[in-house]
Parts: structure tokens; C-alpha cells; sequence
């Protein structure tokens, strides 16, 4: 089982490793293809710029021999000619000056070239006259690759006008892929270099990043699959250096004590519900087995038919609150409001208790002061929140204490208090409202509740958008009271 677990870990962490460095390794690659382009593109604008500038420079070299000598005085031409030769060496490009018949004038290579002979360089050079007119006009620059100049040349052309008067073209040709390639080259090597230490590195910080976060998480899951077998006891690492797995290992442990709490509400509950059912059924069982039998006598059958009567309806009270608890949390209660004087429905829910309050002498107050009070709600569910509260008053309030009860209107709001003196743990008042809790189980001072009382009636409650609260003073009162929207 260990061996899986940690086959299942390593996977985690070889998925999760594997995962984060395929981006950063595409993700640098994808660098380095945006940086080869657009370092591409500058070099080509650097090309293209330099190669105009140049040709616009040796055009005014032009002008200034038309407009002084022309071409007539060879010194002049020669300074010209060198020009061309120092320019293209420097650019590594080929400049030449073209005349309007399409014949090269004067060449880099060739000085100047006489009309009755042709430039042995660009012999093959074959200049339309479409392609010299427009170049005459208004010149042009561009990566052209056609049969004048060959496949991937930078080319740029200037005409040369002297008055108004056409005199020529200077056209200037580089190589784009001997150049650039080199280039691309070089990038590409550095790139390289740059790429592998990059990867290297990244490799090892993710390698520890992915351990960092795979482990908390791994040791997580060993904690989920023990809180799976209902073993709450374990608890999760807190004290991760990262916030959010820190923050994840404090929700993990708070789920735990829920789910503990919750379990042993649960325990309790089942251990509550089949005492509570044991018992009446053991004593209604004992009691009609003995009328059955004879072993009771005839006069006092009725005396122990009363006490399966009250057991029955001890079972009966206890399934009800069973079933009404499943319809709320199922959703299946709707409510049903409607106006009605709330004071006449506790002081006729209060009489059933007559009995009991007279045996405990218990002093009930409030009535008298409390007049007409109307709510808003469903008459039915209300109902059952004033038998519990009552209820739990009669049940918790000492021999010879008092029962105060209050209700009263505002603009807005049904306000009902129920207080009897009694003492309760005030630790116990923040969870009296969950279910399946029961108050001083340790005395078991609650011996007929299963805990559903005053979880139904804060459900009920909460239904009609109310608020109820429990306060108290230990050794003087405990206080419910309830606030209901009048609308």
C-alpha cells in the first residue's frame, strides 16, 4: 500500500514537474523566435535605411560634378568613381550609376565606362524600360527578387536630376540573405548558449518549487484519506512557509473538528434516539404483558394504562420531531403566514402544562401586561416553536421558580421572550441551537429530548427571515427570544 501511495506521489510530482517545465521551455523558445524576428526586422530597417541614405549621398556627389564640370573632367569622375568604390566596401554593396539608355555609366569596379563598351559586371544585367522610367521618376527602395537583379536583393534607386533635367539613376543592390543569414546565425548562438543555462536553471528551481508544493499537498491527502475512514484525530501541517497551502491546511483541520463534532452529534443522537425509544417501549411492553397476564390487578389497570398513554405519546412527540426535521432539511416545509394575535397562541399553547407547572409550582407572569400582539407567519410552525420553548422552560425551571414571558409589536418586528430562573453553563448557550446537542448531558438533567427541540425551532424561525437568541446568567435565568418581520 505504501509502495502505491508513493508511486501515486512521485507521479503527481513527475506530472506536475514534467508539466511546468514544458512551459518554460516553450515559452523561452517562443522568446527566442520573437527575438530573432523582431532583431531580424531591425537589422532589415538598418539595411534599407543605410543603403537610401547612402544612394541619396553619392546622388549629390553627382550633382556637384553636373553642376560643376559635368562629367567631362576625368579627375572629378575618378573622385566620383572612388566614391562608389569606398561606399559599396563599407556597406558590402554594389552602387553604380545607370544613364537613361539603361547603360550602366560608371561602376565601382569599372570607373567609367566608355559608350561604345559595356560593364563587364553587370553585363547580365538587364534593365527594362518600365523598370527605368519608373526609377527616374520618383526612384524607390525595396526587397525585390526578379530577373533584373537577381533572387533576395536589397535594392534602392535615386534618380540624378541636374536643372529639372534627368542625368540618371544611382541604383544600389546588397545581398539580403548573405547578409542576414551571418546574422540570424549569430543570434542563434547566443540564443543557444543563453537557452541551456536558462533551462538548467529553470530545471532547478522548479524541481524544488514542485517538491515544495507536491509534498504539502501528498501529506494533505494522507490526511483526507484518514478523515475518509473516519479517523478525525489526524490533522494537516500548518505551518507551511506558503500562505495559501498554510491557509488550505487550516480549512483541512477546521473541516476535521466539524466533521468530529458532527460525528459525535450523530453517535450521541443515535445513542439518545434508541434510549429514548428503548425505554417507553420496554415500560409499555412491561405494563400490557402484566394487564395480559393478570399480574396487574383489574383496579389498577387504568393507572398503568395512563403511564403507556403519556409513553406513547413520549414516542409519538420523538418521531415527529424526527419527521419534521427530515421534511425542513428536505425542503418540503412551506410556509403558509397569515395575521394573528400571537399572545392568545402562547397562553393556549401554555395550558397543556398546566400540570406540570402546578406539581413544580412553577409561577408563570407576563400575561397580564401583555395585551393584543399580532404576527405575521405560519400559524402551524409557530406553534411548534412555542411547545419547545415552553417546553424546555417547564422542563429546566427549578421547583418553586418563575416563568416570565414577554411579546410586543414594534413598527417592523413580532418580538417574543420566554425566561425562566434556572442556572446553565453560559459555555453551553453558543451551542444549545445545533443539532442533535443536548444541555448537561454529564446529568443527564435532560432525560426527554434527543436534541431536535431548538435546532427545529432556529430552523423554523430562520425560515420566517427571523432571529432567535438564548441568553442567561448562571445560577439566576435563561432567556429565548425570538424577532419575526411583521411583513
Amino acid at each position: 500500500m505504501k509502495k502505491t501511495r508513493k508511486k501515486l506521489n512521485n507521479a503527481v510530482f513527475r506530472r506536475y514537474f514534467g508539466f511546468t517545465s514544458l512551459i518554460v521551455v516553450l515559452s523561452l523558445i517562443l522568446l527566442g523566435i520573437l527575438m530573432i524576428v523582431f532583431t531580424a526586422s531591425q537589422w532589415w530597417n538598418e539595411k534599407t535605411e543605410a543603403l537610401s541614405g547612402n544612394a541619396k549621398m553619392i546622388v549629390e556627389s553627382v550633382q556637384k560634378l553636373y553642376a560643376v564640370d559635368g562629367f567631362e573632367k576625368k579627375e572629378n569622375f575618378d573622385d566620383f568613381v572612388e566614391t562608389l568604390r569606398l561606399v559599396s566596401a563599407a556597406t558590402d554593396s554594389d552602387f553604380f550609376l545607370v544613364g537613361e539608355n539603361g547603360r550602366v555609366i560608371a561602376c565601382k569596379d569599372c570607373g567609367r565606362i566608355r559608350k561604345k563598351s559595356d560593364c563587364e559586371y553587370h553585363a547580365e544585367m538587364k534593365i527594362t524600360d518600365d523598370f527605368l522610367k519608373k526609377a527616374m521618376s520618383h526612384g524607390f527602395m525595396d526587397y525585390v527578387g526578379n530577373d533584373v537583379f537577381g533572387i533576395g536583393k536589397f535594392v534602392v534607386a535615386s534618380p540624378v536630376n541636374v536643372d529639372d533635367r534627368s542625368q540618371g539613376v544611382i541604383f544600389g543592390v546588397e545581398d539580403a540573405i548573405t547578409g542576414l543569414l551571418p546574422y540570424v546565425l549569430s543570434i542563434l548562438q547566443i540564443f543557444f548558449f543563453s537557452l541551456i543555462a536558462a533551462v538548467i536553471l529553470s530545471f532547478v528551481i522548479i524541481f524544488f518549487f514542485s517538491r515544495g508544493i507536491t509534498q504539502p499537498l501528498n501529506e494533505m491527502e494522507e490526511v483526507t484519506k484518514h478523515f475518509a475512514k473516519g479517523e478525525f484525530q489526524h490533522r494537516a501541517n500548518e505551518s507551511y512557509k506558503k500562505g495559501y497551502l498554510s491557509e488550505f491546511a487550516k480549512g483541512l483541520n477546521q473541516m476535521a473538528d466539524e466533521l468530529a463534532i458532527e460525528e459525535e452529534a450523530q453517535r450521541s443522537f443515535i445513542a439518545n434516539v434508541s434510549h429514548e425509544l428503548k425505554t417507553p417501549m420496554t415500560t409499555i411492553s412491561g405494563f400490557i404483558d402484566g394487564i395480559l397476564d393478570g399480574t396487574i390487578p383489574p383496579e389498577r389497570e387504568r393507572e398503568y394504562l395512563l403511564v403507556v398513554s403519556k409513553e406513547v405519546k413520549r414516542l409519538s412527540r420523538i418521531v415527529v420531531s424526527m419527521l419534521n426535521l427530515s421534511k425542513i432539511e428536505a425542503g418540503e416545509v412551506n410556509l403558509s403566514p397569515i395575521r394573528y394575535d400571537i399572545g392568545a397562541q402562547i397562553f393556549e399553547t401554555l395550558l397543556p402544562f398546566e400540570p406540570a407547572i402546578n406539581k413544580k409550582h412553577i409561577q408563570v407572569v407576563g400575561f397580564e401586561n401583555m395585551g393584543s400582539v399580532t404576527a405575521n407567519a405560519d400559524r402551524d410552525l409557530l406553534q411548534q416553536v412555542i411547545y419547545n420553548l415552553l417546553d424546555n422552560a417547564v422542563k429546566f425551571t427549578p421547583e418553586g421558580g418563575t416563568i416570565s414571558i414577554r411579546a410586543k409589536n414594534t413598527a417592523t418586528l413580532t418580538y417574543v421572550s420566554i425566561r425562566n430562573t434556572g442556572s446553565v453553563d453560559p459555555s453551553e448557550l453558543s451551542r444549545i441551537f445545533e443539532r442533535f446537542y443536548k444541555v448537561d448531558k454529564s446529568r443527564s438533567f435532560d432525560v426527554k429530548g434527543v436534541g431536535l427541540g431548538l435546532y427545529i425551532v432556529k430552523t423554523i424561525i430562520n425560515m420566517h427571515d427571523g432571529e432567535i437568541k438564548a441568553t442567561g446568567k448562571e445560577g439566576e435565568y435563561v432567556q429565548f427570544s425570538f424577532t419575526i418581520p411583521l411583513a
